[in-house]
């Protein structure tokens, strides 16, 4: 499983509740008649802004959404919530452990330690993943900001210092 998760907040002078009514709209429309693929798609409030979690089955299925979302039957809520926005940044993650993303919660961005390798990091994080509503992903090919892995628990987990890690609440919309 892969995510296509979009950061983004208002533009200046968009009301909140304006704002999140266009992306409930948005992503309602894209589970009318989804792309092959698409695995459903959900928008959190996060640390000040907004993050967009496109779930899909694999890379393929990456384009077809990208189509799909601006296709004639959603362009116009896709426009909307657009012309709404600011400061878009996205990124690819993979599911490296866990089932799909709990709801709210919170997200655990971290770094991996310099000279570790990702198997021995990993088990080093296995007494903190292997529980359930807990899920790890790893950003794919350097695609979009640092840093490069986001834990997904319902409550905060403690991670080392030196995995610089930045815990966030996370809200659904």
């Amino acid at each position: 499983m892969l995510a296509y998760v979009f950061f983004h907040r208002p533009a200046p002078g968009v009301e909140t509740p304006i704002y999140e009514t266009a992306l409930r709209k948005f992503h309602s429309a894209l589970t009318v008649a989804p792309p092959v693929g698409f695995i459903g798609s959900s928008t959190y409030r996060v640390g000040g802004g907004y993050a967009d979690w496109y779930l899909v089955e694999s890379s393929a299925a990456l384009d077809l959404l990208n189509q799909a979302a601006v296709n004639e039957a959603r362009s116009a809520t896709h426009d909307v919530v657009a012309h709404l926005a600011s400061d878009g940044a996205g990124k690819l993650l993979m599911r490296v452990s866990g089932t799909a993303p709990p709801g709210a919660g919170y997200e655990m961005r971290f770094s991996k330690p310099a000279g570790t390798a990702y198997q021995d990091l990993y088990d080093r994080l296995k007494p903190r993943t292997d529980r359930a509503e807990v899920t790890l992903w790893r950003r794919m090919m350097v695609l979009g900001p640092a840093p490069e892995f986001c834990l997904l628990a319902l409550s905060q987990i403690q991670l080392p210092a030196e995995m610089k890690p930045e815990i966030l609440r996370r809200d659904l919309v």
